[in-house]
């Protein structure tokens, strides 16, 4: 599995196990706590924003700790305090036993998360090698997945057998554990950038460059079709007639299909460019959604949530790309805006999305997000680095 991979393998595979434990995490905010929070008397608009203020956390954690990484220099102790702090705040839910109180803790609980979602991806930027950046980014999306799976299967027996707080615990202990594998991790360091005050010639070498900032607009763009996709074919399948058990397979089919995805588009990326696998991943997503309008068969919605599942998969080839973009020294700025664009993506795109479904119809909504990848590969088009790790290049090369 890590053949060819010149890194650290011990410290590959403890990255990997944290992006998994960390997945499993916002799995369980995301799917699970908002039946908590309807059981504690939410109604559909509060549990958005109850969602959506958890989204809010996690960004300005995953900002935050960008900020810091680059300031400071270092990365490992802002890790290891992030978890820290994540445990006892995870324990402290037990207590939430009303919708205020478990609105405010599962804010709480997710700044630290995003400082440290922010300092695992910053440490795997940094340590992989550019010609391998690819595969590596594939690999810890692969465990995030897992992790999803984790969480999916066990969470809901848990808080069904058990309850909720009990759930609370287990998740304090998935933040333990991933303290104590946090420990393993290397600690890259940078000189920390000092604060130059102004807009002069010295502060802008310290920024990321327009050419991060056009590759959020493309990710922004294609994680917003994502999310319609994602969305709209649960809806098109009830409205169908189709029971909870066949929207269920859907699902769990596009994500078993996919589930090695990452690493192939990780190996390909690294050996023919990181802009021609992603135009590829994206029109197959803009494919699927086209396929959603006319799809009636239980079949067509597997092929079609498999095709949307290809786009989202490639999430690691455009992380390895953001990290090739931008310059050692604002890594950790650069890491944390393409995660934060992702987080806000999840924001806009499930509050959009619905609003556009119900205004307009699904078949319509479905047709304006494959218009989505078309305006990303506009931008693509523009991605031009001078010198840049993304072309094709010889095997020994990459490997060097």
């Amino acid at each position: 599995m890590f053949s060819g991979i010149t890194m650290n393998k011990r410290h590959l595979l403890v990255l990997c196990l944290c992006g998994g434990l960390i997945s499993v995490q916002g799995t369980t905010t995301v799917k699970l706590l908002p039946v908590y929070a309807v059981r504690l008397g939410a109604d559909p608009a509060v549990t958005g924003l109850f969602v959506a203020f958890a989204f809010l956390t996690v960004t300005l954690g995953n900002i935050t700790g960008g900020w810091l990484s680059d300031r400071l220099g270092i990365r490992k102790p802002i890790l290891l305090i992030s978890c820290a702090a994540w445990i006892p705040i995870a324990l402290s839910m037990t207590q939430a036993t009303d919708l205020p109180r478990l609105i405010l803790l599962t804010g709480l609980l997710w700044f630290p998360g995003g400082v440290a979602l922010a300092m695992v991806n910053i440490i795997t930027a940094l340590s992989a090698g550019e010609g391998e950046r690819g595969k590596v980014f594939g690999l810890t999306t692969v465990a995030a997945a897992i992790g999803g799976l984790v969480a999916g299967a066990a969470g809901g027996p848990v808080a069904q057998r058990w309850g909720f707080p009990t759930l609370f615990v287990v998740m304090a202990a998935d933040t333990a554990l991933l303290l104590v594998l946090a420990t393993l991790l290397p600690d890259p360091r940078t000189a920390p950038q000092p604060h130059v005050p102004g807009a002069g010639p010295a502060r802008r070498q310290l920024g990321v460059g327009h050419l991060l900032w056009l590759l959020l607009a493309v990710h922004l763009l294609v994680r917003l079709a994502n999310l319609i996709g994602g969305l709209g074919s649960p809806l098109a399948m009830t409205g169908l007639g189709f029971d909870a058990a066949a929207v269920s397979s859907a699902i769990a089919v596009g994500a078993a299909v996919t589930l090695p995805l990452p690493l192939v588009l990780g190996w390909l990326s690294d050996r023919f460019g990181r802009k021609r696998c992603l135009v590829v991943c994206y029109a197959t997503g803009a494919v699927g959604l086209l396929l959603l309008m006319q799809a009636l068969s239980l079949w067509q919605f597997w092929l079609a949530t498999s095709l949307l599942t290809v786009a989202e998969r490639s999430s690691g080839v455009a992380k390895a790309y953001a990290a090739d973009l931008v310059p050692r020294q604002a890594i950790g700025r650069g890491m944390s805006l393409f995660e934060s664009t992702s987080l806000f993506a999840g924001i806009l795109g499930l509050s959009g999305a619905g609003y556009m479904m119900q205004t307009l119809g699904l078949a319509p909504t479905f047709l304006l997000g494959a218009c989505l990848p078309l305006l990303a590969f506009g931008l693509l088009l523009r991605l031009r680095p001078s010198v840049s790790v993304l072309e094709p290049r010889p095997a020994a090369q990459a490997s060097a």
